[in-house]
């Protein structure tokens, strides 16, 4: 019996939160798993992060930002995410309180998305992934370099690296950016096989 209920336990699928169909392909079980981390980098990461999580505050999931200067109103709404549903936090820079305002914000949300300001150690990088992992939440970070090979304090369970292939919208060196596509690689712990897919993204 005790192997049937631990062979059952294996096979449960975990608990997800919803990401949009385009996107379904990209992260293991088809959705944004609780209690792990992803991340976003290259040079769509925003507009991806966005992305990813635009259908779970569409379905009643809140998102706190942490320490994103770079989103604004207007391109959170743009990538479809429900802004009554999203509180941006702006934390002190000093370890400490970086720390502890995050977990607090981890604590209240079921999405946290977070850039990881310079200092930030491997050890408070832990911290804030048990909590998440504690919490039951889901950690999206956004990683700004546009290197292949992206280094993070944190130990993501996905992956995300973009990079845009083609701007939309410009003709003749004037005119108003309406899209790009964006090819995306996706790797990481848990990630079977590693994936690419190309994407396009509006503004």
């Amino acid at each position: 019996m005790r192997a049937v209920l631990d062979t059952a336990f294996q096979h449960e699928p975990l608990p997800t939160l919803p990401v949009s169909s385009d996107l379904a392909g990209l992260v293991p079980d088809g959705g944004l798993v609780r209690g792990r981390t992803v991340l976003c980098s290259g040079d769509a990461a925003v507009a991806l992060a966005l992305r990813m999580v635009s259908c779970a505050t569409q379905a009643g999931s809140w998102l706190g930002v942490v320490g994103v200067n770079n989103i604004g109103v207007q391109a959170a709404s743009e990538h479809g995410v429900a802004l009554q549903r999203v509180v941006f936090v702006q934390p002190a820079l000093r370890r400490a309180e970086w720390v502890s305002t995050v977990a607090a914000v981890a604590d209240g949300f079921d999405v946290v998305l977070l850039e990881t300001p310079p200092g930030i150690t491997a050890a408070d990088a832990r911290r804030v992934q048990a909590r998440i992992q504690a919490r039951r939440n889901v950690l999206v970070l956004i990683g700004g370099s546009s290197a292949s090979v992206v280094q993070s304090v944190f130990q993501p369970d996905v992956v995300l690296h973009t990079s845009t292939t083609e701007w939309h919208g410009i003709e003749r060196g004037a005119g108003h950016i309406q899209s790009r596509d964006v090819h995306v690689a996706v790797s990481g712990r848990r990630v079977p096989k590693a994936l690419q897919q190309s994407l396009r993204f509006v503004g």
